[in-house]
């Protein structure tokens, strides 16, 4: 009988973590999927509005939330940076036409998940002037007039103290 309970034991705690190893790559899928290639016409050049690091990535979505508050969570578009510090997930919202976006300060700031020790992004960047395709740590605004065709996504997370790494997953970018 003990042996019983101890495996069914543990088939839940496999099953939570599995859980909520899901939940993560969803929400992440979903914001990401919602990416919309904004590019700013100034007198110093274009900007497309999708900047991406190894450790964050920030665009221009059409993803709304309607269950959280905030101006941000209306119809349109906003501007979404996804990243993780000593807290967990975090996702920064913000009016895209009225801050510096590519700032890490101000908006609405959202602990996804506590449970995130690292996230880490690529993107695959296919020129089509150059005729070239690969994957790259960064993406820079200024760089760029176009948003990456996909991007890939490591994350490594505790659960009940034990430290899980996702299967790297990769999501297209529709308006790519």
């Amino acid at each position: 009988m003990r042996l019983g309970y101890r495996s069914q034991e543990k088939s839940i705690w496999r099953d939570e973590g599995s859980q909520k190893m899901r939940i993560i790559c969803d929400r992440i899928t979903w914001l990401l999927r919602g990416a919309y290639p904004y590019l700013v016409s100034k007198p110093e050049g274009k900007t497309i509005y999708f900047s991406g690091r190894s450790y964050s990535v920030g665009f221009v979505t059409t993803s709304v939330d309607p269950h959280t508050p905030g101006i941000e969570d209306r119809p349109g578009l906003k501007w979404v940076q996804i990243f993780s510090d000593y807290e967990g997930l975090k996702v920064r919202e913000k009016i895209y036409f009225s801050e510096d976006v590519f700032d890490n300060i101000g908006g609405n700031i959202y602990l996804i998940d506590p449970s995130v020790d690292r996230i880490e992004f690529e993107y695959f960047d296919v020129n089509r002037k150059e005729k070239t395709e690969k994957w790259v740590y960064e993406w820079d605004p200024k760089d760029k007039d176009y948003i990456p065709a996909a991007v890939k996504v490591r994350i490594e997370f505790r659960h009940d103290g034990v430290r899980f790494e996702v299967p790297e997953f990769v999501v297209r970018l529709a308006a790519y």
